[in-house]
């Protein structure tokens, strides 16, 4: 039996059409798989900064593809209504998991003010950035004789203008067992707050 150019034509046509349909078919597979790993996370609808409380109207649900790094944001799952923002999170940004307090977490965190001398803060300084303080001595200090950290990576919930005697007052935010040593440090030494980068 004789095979001509045009069978063996129309039949490599045939496999190549099967071929791609098959193709077809298993990437679509493919796609549909990756699909399936995306998580349902919280974003922001509006600028949340230190001290805020989440409300409903602050929420939003997103599904995005989070292979590795889904554990460092929060889920939809969780009830973080009534939270404490702790870092500052613009809109639409995911909600990190670090960045809040949930509502039972807030109760261990406190808002303290700090009444400090301009020269002893960036000038800039702003709600929601992240800072150190730092004490130095005075020249009567009794609880210290050199500078140290009193707190690290502290949001900042509001900065004020300067007052009459041109002092500057600053909220921040502490954990319950940050609050006392800071307060130690307030009245025994000269505080400064650091910008972190």
């Amino acid at each position: 039996m004789k095979i001509s150019n045009l069978d063996i034509l129309k039949n490599s046509r045939l496999a190549m059409g099967l071929s791609l349909f098959i193709i077809a078919i298993l990437a679509g597979g493919l796609i549909a798989k990756e699909a399936n790993r995306t998580v349902m996370v919280w974003a922001t609808q509006s600028d949340l900064a230190p001290g805020d409380l989440i409300k409903p109207a602050d929420l939003k649900s997103v599904s995005v593809l989070l292979p590795e790094s889904a554990k460092n944001y929060l889920s939809t799952n969780a009830q973080i209504v009534g939270g404490l923002i702790l870092k500052g999170i613009s809109s639409g940004d995911l909600i990190p998991a670090a960045a809040i307090a949930t509502a039972g977490d807030a109760l261990e965190h406190r808002f303290v003010p700090l009444t400090l001398e301009p020269t002893d803060l960036p000038m800039d300084l702003q709600r929601g950035e992240i800072v150190d303080i730092y004490a130095i001595p005075n020249r009567d200090s009794k609880v210290i004789s050199q500078p140290q950290l009193v707190a690290a990576d502290i949001s900042i919930s509001q900065v004020t203008e300067r007052s009459n005697a041109g002092k500057v007052s600053v909220l921040v935010i502490l954990n319950n067992d940050q609050v006392l040593p800071t307060l130690q440090m307030l009245s025994d030494s000269r505080l400064i707050i650091v910008r972190s980068i």
